[in-house]
């Protein structure tokens, strides 16, 4: 079934072009918003990632390394020195909501840690990537989901000095009360910690990301609903640019096969003139171009020979003795049967028929037909002595088709046969003068069809009547 525009709609074929591109459009732009939201929540990560790992470097190295000597990760702190750090640690961290975080000397030992209990415990340089990068003066980030405290987040806010917490030089201290543990999604971020331009240790925070992470599934719907709203708009806008391209592609090729249909039928119309100019100059073989045409028609019919194949075999029939053209008057016309010399001069028609089309590109496989329609399978025709398969299929069927006319026609020196002796000759020649294939083929169309025909051929004599 086919739509107004000459596109086929969706059936046994599958989807049509139109379906077929607006399905791959939209894919397309589904995979594109997709790929754009996973690459803006990856940058904005990144982002973090980076961000975090800065102010914990920033916030070591400008607050915690003036405050304390090299020789801080050498022994355990004071209390004094203990709560200095925590409220320092806690201030400046807590902005970026940082639960928890730790201090190591070179050896991994853990000197500062909200949670006491952590304070002494050695983490494995070689065990640890964060660590052994830290240690490197590197830093290193990754997502991680832990145990933080969350008195320490910027939300559970701070009270100024007079509180229950330590204070810091900033006049600030920890929230007072208990520990808070809490499990969170943390960015686990390790920096290096100098004094005097040497590492000294390393510092690791756990920075709960859980409000950046619904920050980033809100940015990603947003951005997806514009993209989305984006591509829907650029699929309607591509789609209807598509169809009205294919409705005029669709228009063109049409107008472009009509064009071409006319241009065929004035070339078959040129060529009927050829024919019928042959015709004239030959006139006892009077419409023996388009009877030989009808056999031919009827012999594909029956080797079920393609559409495309006709075109060939009726330009072939009309065009086969155009070379006769350059045979004289005294032989053509002669009427009576033809010396070894006059034969001589016959026989070179199919070359010189092939000569004169071969030329025309589009008449290029007749011309085959043109110079070998007098070749026999057994290889005793001529020009070239071809046999069997080495014929061309159009020459092999047109051989059966002309022989066919010529025996059902009168000559002014011989009387016609009538079907069914020519009938009996085509087949007493198969194997040898005609391709046996193409002989059966003949040979099974109904003696109806075939009288029908031999009919219209010219009678110079008087018909013989059954006694």
């Amino acid at each position: 079934m086919r739509t107004a525009d000459g596109m086929r709609d969706l059936g046994r074929s599958g989807l049509s072009p139109v379906a077929r591109f607006s399905l791959a459009l939209g894919v397309v732009l589904v995979a594109t918003a997709i790929a754009l939201s996973a690459g803006a929540a990856y940058l904005v990560m990144s982002y973090v990632r980076d961000e975090t790992a800065d102010f914990t470097a920033d916030a070591v190295g400008s607050h915690f390394g003036p405050i304390f000597s090299d020789d801080v990760f050498a022994r355990a702190l004071t209390n004094a020195e203990r709560a200095k750090l925590t409220g320092t640690v806690a201030f400046h961290f807590s902005i970026y909501n940082v639960v928890r975080t730790q201090f190591l000397d070179r050896s991994g030992a853990v000197v500062f840690s909200y949670d006491p209990s952590e304070l002494g415990r050695r983490v494995d340089p070689a065990g640890e990537p964060g660590l052994t990068a830290a240690l490197a003066g590197n830093t290193f980030s990754r997502r991680a989901r832990v145990v933080g405290d969350t008195r320490y987040l910027s939300t559970s806010g701070y009270v100024r000095g007079g509180g229950a917490g330590a204070e810091d030089d900033h006049g600030h201290a920890a929230a007072s009360g208990g520990a808070k543990p809490a499990e969170v999604d943390a960015l686990e971020a390790w920096v290096p910690v100098r004094e005097g331009g040497k590492i000294i240790g390393a510092a690791v925070v756990w920075r709960d990301v859980s409000e950046i992470d619904a920050a980033m599934r809100q940015i990603q719907l947003s951005l997806a609903g514009v993209i989305a709203a984006a591509a829907a708009l650029l699929w309607l806008v591509l789609r209807d640019v598509y169809v009205r391209s294919a409705r005029r592609i669709v228009a063109q090729a049409t107008a472009l096969e009509g064009a071409l249909a006319e241009t065929e039928r004035t070339y078959d119309t040129t060529l009927q003139a050829l024919s019928n100019a042959l015709d004239v100059r030959d006139s006892e073989t009077e419409g023996h171009s388009q009877r030989v045409l009808r056999y031919m028609e009827l012999i594909a019919d029956r080797l079920s020979l393609g559409l495309d194949d006709l075109p060939t075999l009726r330009r072939g029939a009309l065009l086969h003795d155009i070379g006769k053209i350059g045979v004289p008057d005294n032989v053509l016309r002669k009427p009576a049967a033809l010396s070894e010399a006059e034969w001589a001069v016959m026989r070179r028609h199919p070359e010189h028929g092939a000569g004169i089309i071969s030329s025309i590109p589009f008449l290029a496989d007749v011309a085959r037909i043109v110079r070998h329609h007098h070749e026999r399978w057994d290889g005793e025709g001529y020009p070239d002595g071809l046999a069997g398969d080495a014929i061309p299929l159009g020459a092999r069927i047109f051989a059966v088709a002309d022989s066919f006319d010529a025996m059902t026609s009168d000559r002014p020196y011989r009387r016609a046969m009538d079907v069914a002796e020519a009938c009996r000759e085509i087949a007493r020649c198969r194997g040898g003068q005609f391709d046996p294939l193409v002989a059966d083929a003949f040979l099974r169309i109904p003696v109806g069809d075939l009288e029908a025909i031999a009919d219209e051929a010219p009678h110079l004599h008087s018909r013989a009547v059954a006694g």
